[in-house]
């Protein structure tokens, strides 16, 4: 029992680049290099050990179903459940489609897939004056969205869209249900539910890497778009904790987000028997130390805890990390901020709380 390494499965994609190369020194397979996926647990797509003694292994050989060890890995939770996250590296050289995706219950009754896809970005990169698409202006209705859409009036959809000011460091929560797309120049890591289910609203009228016109799902992303201004359209401020790494930003049912920030220390924690965590490294590098293993972890990489592992330690100079798992949210979330002497209001406010 160590902490996991993956292999990256890369994806080609029409808007994507080279930013993974420049920015972190690895080694891509096209000049279009849109995604890359870290931590992942699909049939398709199903990542592959990096490290240690299970070095070369799909992650389902050693967590698969019947397997006595697999609580072990994953946790309690997810002993009879699918693998619940996703996580990603995306790197928009070109603006990538308005889109939306559809919740669990909406996933199953349009498109017959078990899970929606709820998500949220970490910027890593973002040209000066960059911006996201989040949401729609509060002014808009599904009448007139819905209109613009199936009129293909380009100049129309993008004047009704919500554009919000970003930069290195922005974190942005964005359930199911928001309209949102990434833009040119900005790379964000991306923590989600474990779909890759998306409703293709509008593209700007390109062709695809095979020279087709995408397709487009219009009436499924009008189904689901929330048109009620449901949802924050903001940046997400969070919650430092005083005398701790700790910032609290994200939590609902689907997985919760937390920062750590580490510096000159080495920083102890224990893992869960519930459930797995994952860590990414969104700045500088660490070694992750557990028994007597060492795994190092550098800028842009991810690595998955086990349930099982007990204690580890941290060691660093400086790093930024996410910590990602699915909480149970009074305990891992909710109930520490207020212990902390913050406020319910507070915690409303300044982080993105889905009881």
């Amino acid at each position: 029992m160590y902490p996991l390494l993956f292999t990256p499965i890369y994806k080609e994609m029409i808007w994507g680049g080279c930013k993974l190369s420049s920015h972190y020194g690895r080694c891509l397979p096209s000049d279009h290099t849109g995604e890359s996926w870290d931590i992942s647990y699909r049939e398709k797509e199903m990542g592959r050990i990096l490290n240690g003694e299970y070095a070369g292994l799909p992650f389902s050989a050693i967590t698969g179903y019947g397997d006595e060890n697999r609580y072990k890995w994953l946790g309690r939770w997810f002993a009879e459940e699918e693998f619940p996250l996703l996580v990603k590296i995306i790197d928009a050289n070109d603006n990538l489609s308005i889109q939306v995706h559809p919740n669990d219950s909406q996933a199953l009754s349009i498109s017959g897939e078990k899970i929606g896809k709820t998500e949220m970005w970490y910027v890593l990169d973002a040209p000066e004056k960059g911006s996201l698409i989040i949401g729609l202006k509060d002014e808009v209705t599904k009448d007139m969205f819905a209109e613009a859409v199936y009129q293909d009036d380009g100049q129309a959809v993008e004047h009704m869209l919500n554009r919000l000011p970003v930069k290195r460091g922005d974190i942005i929560y964005i359930p199911a249900g928001l309209i949102h797309a990434l833009t040119k120049g900005v790379m964000v890591c991306e923590i989600q539910q474990n779909s890759d289910l998306t409703y293709r609203i509008y593209d700007y009228g390109r062709k695809g890497l095979n020279g087709s016109p995408r397709e487009l799902h219009k009436d499924q992303g009008i189904a689901v778009t929330d048109f009620e201004n449901r949802h924050k359209k903001t940046v997400i401020p969070g919650i430092k904790v005083n005398g701790t790494p700790f910032t609290y930003y994200i939590a609902n049912r689907h997985f919760c987000i937390i920062r750590y920030e580490i510096n000159n220390t080495v920083y102890t924690e224990e893992s869960d028997p519930d459930k797995f965590y994952i860590f990414t490294c969104v700045e500088g590098r660490c070694v992750i130390r557990a028994g007597n293993s060492f795994t190092p972890l550098t800028e842009s990489n991810s690595v998955f805890i086990p349930a099982a592992l007990g204690k580890y330690s941290i060691e660093t100079s400086h790093c930024t990390l996410l910590k990602s798992f699915v909480p149970d949210i009074d305990r891992d979330f909710y109930l520490p901020l207020l212990k902390a002497g913050h406020t319910k209001e507070e915690i409303f406010i300044k982080t993105s709380l889905v009881t």
